[in-house]
């Protein structure tokens, strides 16, 4: 007996938009001399999964680590029920140019312990 296995269609990729809170373990990196960010992130992917692991990838190449990625959705979704500043709609444009994950401006802010 032999059981057919179903091709799996490649997932379509979506611009999704987020926010990420994000932790410096040394000084003096990316974030000046700040502990912590906030961000908003645009990049392509297939599922928040996906776009997960791309931030975390890029956010690695900055020397900065993700704590949490918040209210992450398709572009397109946010677009039906909320506007977005025309920066984002830029760093969108250049995400769908050369497949970048986008950053918009760090937020920093210290943590007093």
């Amino acid at each position: 007996m032999s059981i057919r296995r179903r091709e799996s269609r490649p997932k379509k990729e979506d611009l999704w938009i987020g926010l990420v809170h994000v932790k410096q373990p040394n000084r003096n990196g990316v974030l000046g001399n700040a502990d912590q960010a906030y961000a908003n992130v645009v990049a392509l992917a297939v599922d928040k999964r996906d776009l997960r692991m791309q931030i975390r990838k890029a956010l690695d190449e900055l020397g900065l680590n993700l704590i949490k990625l918040e209210d992450a959705e398709p572009m397109a979704m946010r677009l039906t029920k909320h506007s977005v500043h025309k920066k984002l709609h830029g760093l969108a444009d250049e995400v769908k140019r050369d497949r970048s994950v986008r950053f918009d401006v760090f937020q920093t802010f210290e943590v007093n312990d």
